[in-house]
């Protein structure tokens, strides 16, 4: 029971790292692509409409991050959490 719930935590937390490196990656790009649309811009109310776009854009996209990470964490936690309570469900039917 204990190497399954280590084996599950241990996914789980592998899990939440690739997508941790993957939303870095999303946002480091972006941040650079921002970056260099600015280097393009011709007045100050380009700047400011490139600006709002690229926020609205960062928040939606966070947002979107942030819900993939918690259901990650969620799943994880479900998933180490099963066999645990199997083995007491098994053990207080034996009991009963």
């Amino acid at each position: 029971m204990l190497e399954d719930t280590y084996a599950t935590a241990t996914k789980g937390a592998s899990d939440y790292g690739l997508k941790m490196i993957e939303v870095a990656r999303e946002n480091t790009n972006a941040a650079f692509d921002f970056s260099t649309q600015l280097m393009t811009v011709k007045s100050l109310s380009e700047m400011v409409e490139l600006s709002t776009a690229h926020s609205r854009k960062q928040f939606e996209t966070w947002t979107a991050q942030s819900k993939e990470l918690v259901a990650i964490v969620q799943k994880a936690a479900t998933d180490s959490i099963e066999p645990v309570k199997e083995s007491f469900g098994k053990a207080f039917k034996k009991v009963g």
